[in-house]
């Protein structure tokens, strides 16, 4: 897709190479460079293959060693060089491109936090809202916020307020109901409001003072949408003033409605515990909205495989942001994990899978030879698909679906392994 503008793109450029104000009451410029704490040399090496891309200094052979020494050893490419380099598909590319760029610029291992990345992030969400994207933190890794992106609804990009779950998602629920909600998660999710409700002190946009309490103000906003009904006793959908009714006899859209209109006053807390009443539910509150649900990745990774590790946490984090953008980052991770995972058992590859295809298929020839040949179907996958995002000239995937398959079949094949490496003693030290 290509709904990022030049003036957007223009204006985030600005960020990078102007600085952002973070004064209140006088201007106060602050410098953010996109790398963050690393290099751009570095930073740029996540995303591309910077030593098969040309240079444009004939010193070098490569766009590597170029950035190096200008950005390093020399120090004079202007600060947002790389919005302008047509050797990156920033300036020209697709928006998932550009998207995929500034996620990286947010990556918990990049970014640097403070004042003036705070500020990007703002003015991020504010220049990429126009064009129909919003930027929302999807997962923590480490308890370090992970952004990614999604698309925003029609009725959201031309509404200056929040447009709830029934609301901005009622063409997709004409074509597909909700699965009905048991009238036990509805009562923990009754209770969790309960138990989250404070007093406040509120002011009305005339300057009237009041005393109310968040649960009152949560329904309060969910009638600024419509009149909130629920089934009554004789079976009617009905109007309702009954924020406990609502919860408890309504659809399970506007059950959504209402953990999200809630959300606000409850804080991390709230959708911490609103989502393990909800671990069965294909949807699950993410930073503010309900989103779908993605499985979660459980695999007890060998002590001393530290960086094995690290790749599944990613992996999971991405995946579980719900976005097209997570799945693509989580597959690449999840490969880079299973592709790990292959060598810890000796430092040849071949000999390292040797030896786990006889562990986990012992004595069962016909078991050996059929998940050999697994693996050399993904193996084959991995050479003709774009599995990293900086791969050029393979195939696209199809379909997110087809890129979660791939993923699921990766985190299998890693429980398979994880079990063995975890029970052999000769594990090679990285």
């Amino acid at each position: 897709m290509n709904r990022i503008t030049n003036i957007t793109k223009r204006q985030i450029r600005e960020l990078f190479s102007l600085g952002v104000d973070v004064g209140i009451y006088e201007a106060d410029i602050r410098s953010y460079h996109f790398s963050g704490n690393l290099t751009d040399c570095e930073f740029l090496a996540r995303l591309y293959d910077t030593k098969s891309l040309p240079s444009n200094d004939s010193r070098f052979d490569n766009a590597d060693g170029e950035i190096w020494q200008h950005t390093v050893n020399n120090d004079d490419y202007e600060n947002g060089w790389v919005f302008d380099d047509d050797r990156f598909p920033i300036k020209n590319g697709t928006d998932e491109e550009y998207l995929r760029f500034l996620m990286e610029v947010l990556s918990p291992e990049v970014r640097i936090d403070g004042e003036a990345l705070s500020k990007i992030i703002e003015k991020l969400s504010s220049l990429l809202r126009v064009d129909g994207y919003e930027l929302y933190i999807g997962s923590y890794i480490s308890n370090q916020p992970v952004y990614t992106w999604g698309l925003l609804t029609e009725m959201e990009i031309a509404s200056a307020k929040f447009i709830p779950f029934s609301l901005r998602l009622q063409e997709q629920l004409k074509k597909a109901k909700l699965a009905s909600i048991h009238k036990t998660t509805r009562r923990a999710i009754f209770n969790l409001i309960e138990n989250c409700n404070e007093s406040l002190r509120c002011t009305t946009e005339t300057g009237f003072e009041y005393w109310s309490d968040s649960k009152t103000e949560a329904f309060d906003s969910i009638k600024s949408y419509y009149k909130p009904k629920a089934y009554n006793e004789d079976n009617q959908y009905a109007e309702t003033d009954d924020f406990e009714n609502f919860i408890m006899s309504s659809t399970p859209q506007n059950v959504f409605d209402a953990i999200e209109l809630y959300a606000p006053w409850g804080g991390f807390q709230f959708q911490t515990q609103v989502n393990l009443i909800l671990s069965n539910s294909v949807y699950k509150l993410i930073d503010g909205k309900m989103r779908a649900n993605r499985l979660v990745i459980k695999i007890q990774t060998p002590a001393r495989e530290k960086k094995l590790g690290e790749l599944i946490e990613e992996a999971n984090a991405f995946v579980q942001s719900g976005s097209s953008d997570g799945i693509q980052r989580g597959l690449e991770k999840i490969w880079d994990a299973y592709e790990r995972a292959k060598s810890l058992l000796h430092k040849d590859k071949k000999a390292s899978i040797s030896l786990l295809l006889n562990d986990i298929s012992p004595n069962d020839e016909v078991m050996r030879d059929k998940l050999d040949k697994i693996m050399n179907h993904l193996t084959a996958v991995g050479n003709t698909y774009q599995i990293r995002h900086f791969e050029n000239g393979k195939r696209t995937f199809s379909s997110d679906e087809i890129k979660l398959f791939y993923f699921n079949l990766c985190v299998s094949f890693l429980n398979l392994c994880v079990r063995h490496i975890n029970d052999n003693n000769d594990i090679r030290k990285n």
